[in-house]
């Protein structure tokens, strides 16, 4: 796992287990009602609310949901999987006891095992485009930056055996002139230091700076098999990792609640191998935090029974003739009852334990309703006399 530091305070993200633990919006669903029940929820008496994306793929788990909660969801959302924290109060009047599924979606192809995109079944041919749109927009930007950091700092090797690396003058946070937006190198991380604990270049360049670099990170890259070269070496490349660099942005238009969440995290995400998938888990844990610190701190859902969970959703391709379907993967839930919250709800359920306790449910439900008996009975329903007052 890769930190983000300020202040001298680590702040982490856990370990956000997706193999063995996605399961079809087929069965999640049907299975998080059985949960609800088992908690002492009211059968036919809970508001469902989703927080997701826009996109069309996300429709289906909409409707699974509508089908077995017996009510089209409350749209507890914005795009990107963020949660709309303002709508908790209307949410929490539209039924007796509440649940929330709030999930950031990501493409997944299974006959590439890729992430990030995923077909569009309207458009004509094979049309891929990126899954989810916005996640990709948002660190799109930091993408490329960080690919021209790998082509743009060197490492190499002088006469004198001395261990250098060369800098674009663009990724260096000097003192005089900091860096406001964009990628800023951890020399800090990589360079010798003087006596003094200065970090003193060798030699000054055009549009970039050259430094020794320290022994801790010369062994660091010797352990990867990398082979010094002389003259001005090679691109850094892949040697760039998540904890010799951050990102800078000044926001002074407040930026996206996307990009707030990911921001801090984009070392990490830029150099996954999968930074859609990547962002996706990032915003999921951050939104979930968030998100519970609002319920503690507002006052909308007290004394009702409330369910909220968040996760990721995995948005399938066609496969060997099988049509798109979506797979529901939990991260964490919190629950409110509202007679007597056992020991065992007053933190968080953590991945496992939940998973666990899906796994438990059945994926019957009695309660379940046809949506295509529902919209016959609007077929055959009379037509009313619509009466506007004068």
């Amino acid at each position: 796992m890769h930190t983000a530091q300020a202040k001298g305070f680590i702040r982490d993200i856990g370990q956000f287990k997706v193999h063995d633990y996605a399961m079809p919006y087929v069965e999640f669903v049907p299975k998080l009602y059985n949960f609800c029940l088992s908690l002492g929820f009211s059968d036919g008496y809970m508001m469902p609310s989703r927080a997701f994306c826009s996109d069309e793929n996300q429709g289906m788990p909409i409707l699974l949901i509508s089908r077995h909660f017996g009510t089209f969801p409350f749209d507890h959302g914005i795009v990107g999987g963020i949660m709309a924290i303002d709508r908790h109060g209307p949410h929490s009047t539209h039924g007796e006891d509440a649940v929330i599924i709030q999930a950031s979606h990501v493409g997944y192809d299974p006959h590439t095992k890729t992430y990030g995109t995923c077909n569009r079944p309207k458009m004509r041919g094979e049309c891929k485009s990126s899954s989810c749109g916005k996640i990709t927009h948002v660190i799109e930007p930091f993408l490329q930056q960080f690919k021209m950091a790998q082509n743009r700092i060197f490492l190499h090797r002088n006469d004198g055996g001395e261990y250098l690396i060369t800098v674009k003058d663009s990724f260096i946070d000097f003192h005089t002139s900091p860096i406001e937006d964009g990628l800023t190198l951890h020399l800090q991380n990589i360079a010798r230091r003087t006596g003094d604990g200065a970090i003193v270049p060798i030699a000054t360049h055009s549009t970039s700076h050259t430094y020794e670099v320290s022994e801790d990170f010369r062994r660091r890259i010797n352990e990867t098999g990398y082979e010094w070269q002389g003259g001005v070496g090679k691109a850094i490349g892949n040697l760039l990792a998540a904890d010799l660099f951050s990102f800078r942005v000044t926001n002074k238009g407040g930026g996206s609640m996307l990009e707030r969440n990911l921001i801090e995290f984009m070392p990490s995400i830029v150099t996954h191998k999968s930074p859609q998938l990547k962002a996706a888990k990032v915003n999921v844990q951050r939104e979930f935090a968030r998100t519970v610190e609002s319920i503690h701190r507002g006052t909308e859902y007290n004394g009702k029974n409330l369910l909220y969970i968040a996760g990721l959703n995995l948005d399938i391709a066609s496969y060997h003739g099988h049509p798109e379907t979506t797979y529901f993967v939990p991260w964490a839930a919190y629950i409110q009852l509202k007679d007597s919250c056992p020991s065992e709800y007053i933190h968080p359920l953590e991945q496992d334990r939940l998973f666990q306790k899906l796994s438990e449910q059945s994926t019957i439900n009695p309660s379940q309703i046809s949506i295509k008996d529902e919209i016959d009975k609007m077929l055959h329903t009379p037509r009313y006399d619509i009466y506007t007052p004068r």
